[in-house]
């Protein structure tokens, strides 16, 4: 017989080849690891890329009850993980319950700063040109609702349905030098988020015009929208759930 427990874990991404990357620094070895625990399965809610952050990430842990001793407890797992990795939660979840599959939205946010490194928020923020926020908030009610997104997947990792659905997109200046934005959506395709936030640069620094994308989503080609953006800055913020996964029992 097996348990089931969802973990909610927090984590600085620099250091980390995101989820799983074998031969390199990966969350799911270092969790692995620190539970030193035979594990049936350990599923992921979000698997993020190369440095991106996260605030509010689930991973669900099954392993069969027998091996229940073994479960060391909450204060013991964090002594063992790393300072850029720490687990806030662990509570027993259906043995059904899949951390991605029934996520009703996740919520990515974009620190951007105006100009070079700077020594207080480097590590979490995006340097930037100046840009014109008022041609950005022009294109944001274009991603909203459901849309054919290929033209903003990555190249090799194609997906065959390339629907998804925006609930939330903005762009807001929050301080002199400084911008987040913030996008909910239902799912989001490979390096979806990294494009969005690239084209919306590109048409705040006058690179991109906003005729193709009136014309719609599934017209654009991938010459018609802004670059892949380094990951630096990105974190995912939250996973929302129809109920809160902590009364998922």
């Amino acid at each position: 017989m097996l348990q089931s427990l969802l973990m909610t874990i927090s984590y600085d991404g620099t250091d980390f080849f995101g989820w799983y990357c074998p031969n390199n620094r990966n969350l799911k070895n270092t969790l692995e690891k620190a539970l030193d625990l035979p594990l049936y399965q350990i599923l992921i809610a979000s698997r993020t890329d190369k440095g991106v952050h996260a605030e509010d990430q689930k991973v669900v842990l099954q392993y069969e009850l027998k091996f229940s001793h073994l479960l060391p407890d909450l204060l013991t797992i964090n002594s063992r993980l790393p300072e850029d990795l720490r687990v806030l939660s662990l509570e027993n979840c259906r043995l059904d319950f899949h951390p991605s599959l029934e996520a009703k939205s996740k919520e990515y946010r974009y620190h951007f700063h105006v100009g070079e490194k700077h020594p207080h928020f480097e590590r979490y923020s995006l340097s930037i040109k100046p840009i014109d926020i008022e041609k950005i908030h022009m294109a944001l009610p274009f991603f909203l609702g459901r849309n054919n997104f290929k033209a903003f997947e990555g190249s090799h990792h194609q997906r065959q349905d390339p629907f998804c659905t925006i609930e939330e997109i903005l762009f807001e200046q929050i301080a002199t030098d400084r911008y987040l934005f913030t996008i909910r959506g239902n799912r989001f395709l490979y390096l979806m988020c990294r494009k969005i936030a690239g084209t919306l640069l590109y048409y705040g620094y006058g690179k991109l015009s906003l005729t193709p994308l009136k014309k719609g989503l599934e017209e654009l080609c991938p010459k018609e929208v802004g670059p892949t953006l380094s990951p630096k800055g990105l974190l995912l913020k939250k996973i929302h759930y129809d109920r809160n996964p902590a009364f998922i029992v």
